[in-house]
């Protein structure tokens, strides 16, 4: 089976926020609780309970990265598997997917799968920065879960935005007087759209050509000597 895993980039973010600034405030805790003279007695215990707090969030973020290890994915093209831990996985053919007991929803670049059992909810979070992140999403789009939830993918944005601009170039064609005709006369390419009569530019996330119509010959193409 497949696997869809968080990503390594987003793995180095939160081992940094750690780093950076709980385990500093662990420390900063512990110095003014415990060591440092001049701290007064209420001061004392505001630093104590924050040292708490610290130890609390650094020991449960051991033990849920090393222990129960972070959320993951497999899957196949009849079913999926959601890890929420080493010890917890929930298993859902995927025209079970969106339905009673698991909901999807488009959130941060990615998407959100929530798992309702008994009276606890799991959430289980993957975006672009996932670890096969695209074969999951394929997949997705395959078995008809992108369909059933609303969602385009960027295959089908990329087919629309080609027929519209198939369609305006089949317009230019059927209606010449839309757009200023080529100059009576010795005529030359214009240099700036290379004849097109438009300034094309690539979409980098739809990999398409959209354009804006040249300035310089109106649109035509040619420019008179």
């Amino acid at each position: 089976m497949k696997k869809c895993t968080i990503g390594l980039f987003s793995k180095i973010i939160t081992f940094l926020v750690f780093v950076v600034i709980f385990i500093p405030l662990t420390g900063i805790a512990l110095y003014f609780a415990f060591i440092y003279p001049q701290t007064h007695h209420e001061e004392r215990l505001i630093f104590l309970a924050g040292l708490i707090m610290c130890v609390d969030l650094v020991g449960f973020a051991i033990y849920r990265m090393f222990y129960l290890g972070l959320v993951w994915t497999e899957y196949d093209m009849e079913k999926v598997i959601f890890h929420y831990s080493r010890k917890e996985e929930y298993r859902f053919r995927w025209e079970e997917v969106p339905g009673n007991r698991v909901q999807v929803e488009r959130a941060g670049g990615g998407y959100v799968f929530y798992i309702q059992e008994n009276v606890r909810q799991r959430k289980i979070p993957l975006n672009r920065l996932s670890k096969g992140y695209k074969d999951f999403e394929k997949t997705m789009e395959l078995t008809g879960v992108l369909h059933r939830i609303g969602v385009k993918t960027q295959e089908e944005f990329k087919r629309d935005a080609e027929r519209v601009f198939g369609q305006y170039q089949k317009y230019r064609e059927t209606h010449p007087g839309s757009t200023p005709p080529k100059p009576e006369g010795d005529c030359m390419i214009c240099p700036d759209c290379q004849g097109k009569g438009l300034h094309l530019k690539k979409l980098p996330l739809l990999k398409v050509d959209v354009g804006k119509v040249c300035k310089t010959c109106g649109g035509s193409g040619y420019l008179p000597k």
